[in-house]
C-alpha cells in the first residue's frame, strides 16, 4: 500500500474531520472511500462513453420495430 501526503485548506480539513466523525470512521478511510468512489465513477463514465460510441440508431430502430404491438400485461402496468 502506498502513502500520500496531501495539503488541504483548513476549512476543507475541518469539514473532512467532521464528516469522518459523523460516519464513525477515520479521516483516512473517508478519503480512501471518496477517492475510490471517484475512480469508479470515472471508470463507469468511460465504459458508457465507449458503449455509446458503438450505438447504431438504425439497428435500434429495427429492434424496436421487432417488438410486437400488444397490450400491456396487467403485471407490467406501472400505472395500476
Amino acid at each position: 500500500m502506498k502513502t500520500m501526503q496531501i495539503r488541504l485548506p483548513d476549512h476543507i480539513h475541518e469539514m473532512v474531520k467532521e464528516l469522518a466523525r459523523e460516519e464513525g470512521i477515520s479521516i483516512n478511510n473517508l478519503i480512501v472511500s471518496s477517492v475510490s468512489n471517484e475512480v469508479i465513477r470515472q471508470e463507469t463514465r468511460e465504459f458508457y462513453k465507449k458503449a455509446a460510441a458503438d450505438f447504431d440508431p438504425h439497428a435500434f430502430a429495427e429492434a424496436l420495430a421487432a417488438i410486437p404491438d400488444a397490450p400491456v400485461s396487467k403485471n407490467d402496468d406501472i400505472l395500476s
